[in-house]
């Protein structure tokens, strides 16, 4: 039908990736949630500076049930990269869409079944259905194989799994595709760019600290919790401990380059919000331990420390930017 289409940007996919260092192994959270990690793979691919749109993790809250899963607005990738995100619309197959849309220089995000997912080998793949977006960076019909961005890195899937991908659906996926519409900005500008959306954000960070929301409502639940089986832990953690720790491990690396770029004196802000991460995940080992002794004895009160954490990380935010 047509040959492999590929994007201008990015190695080719047989040649080894290499990841962004947001997604060092070293990291508190080398991956952080499907849409944000695919986002600064999207980026790294184009050259471009993932670092710089990272101000919006100011605004996360807890949920009630959740921290936010926080993802980048799409203004400020517009603003910051001349990217549009727009909602692809699939009243076809969506094999022809992507298609249509990659043979553009357009990348398609969607969300899929990870099972079919070769890179999550271990976890899911083969074994357990779970929703995942991933970034189609090209495809082959007649080969039946996909090139693609997913978590830390650039894949290829193939055969059955890419029946399964673009196999009968009873409804549509939510897709979006990827609009250059603009220039990026250049390197010197991008600085100040970021820093007025981080000014901007800081506006519409919660009013109550939201780790104190959490410890609360842990407080209320967490011995039925523990109680659960450890399937349920794994769930529980990724949409609590993992967001709030990886949003804060976001904020230190953008205070950090914030910093390095000249725009302030952002250290101690970035050390704070290091700490907030690395806090985030002892807590998370002491709530798998909790499910392990079937015990929530002391666990909520633990939430003391990171939630002090959190206001030094705004009252030292709050004095780099002169509030």
């Amino acid at each position: 039908m047509t040959a492999a289409l590929r994007l201008p940007s990015g190695p080719a996919p047989a040649a080894p990736y290499v990841p962004h260092p947001l997604h060092d192994p070293g990291r508190d959270w080398p991956e952080t949630n499907c849409y944000v990690d695919l986002w600064i793979e999207l980026l790294h691919g184009r050259g471009l500076a993932p670092e710089a749109m990272l101000g919006f993790t100011l605004r996360q809250d807890f949920e009630g049930d959740q921290f936010t899963f926080f993802k980048p607005p799409p203004g400020d990738i517009e603003r910051l990269y001349g990217l549009e995100v727009l909602e692809l619309a699939v009243y076809r197959d969506l094999e022809a869409h992507a298609l249509m849309q990659v043979g553009a220089g357009r990348p398609v995000l969607v969300e899929v079944d990870a099972i079919h997912l070769p890179d999550t080998h271990g976890t899911t793949y083969g074994r357990d259905h779970g929703k995942t977006t991933i970034g189609i960076l090209a495809l082959d019909p007649t080969a039946g194989e996909l090139d693609y961005l997913h978590n830390a890195g650039r894949f290829r899937l193939s055969g059955a799994d890419y029946a399964g991908i673009f196999g009968p659906a009873t409804l549509p996926p939510y897709a979006e595709f990827v609009k250059a519409v603009a220039e990026p900005l250049a390197a010197a500008d991008l600085p100040g760019a970021a820093l007025d959306l981080l000014v901007r954000h800081r506006a519409r960070a919660p009013r109550r600290n939201p780790v104190l929301a959490f410890r609360d409502a842990l407080a209320a639940t967490a011995e039925g919790l523990v109680c659960r089986p450890l399937s349920v832990f794994h769930a529980y953690a990724f949409n609590t401990t993992r967001q709030l720790g990886a949003n804060f491990e976001m904020l230190a690396s953008h205070l950090a380059w914030l910093g390095e770029s000249g725009a302030g004196d952002f250290a101690p802000a970035a050390e704070a919000a290091a700490d907030l991460s690395r806090e985030a995940k002892a807590f998370q080992f002491q709530l798998a331990r909790a499910f392990h002794r079937r015990s929530a004895a002391g666990l909520a009160p633990r939430l003391d420390r990171p939630a002090e954490t959190y206001a030094r990380v705004f009252a030292l935010l709050d004095r780099a930017l002169g509030r």
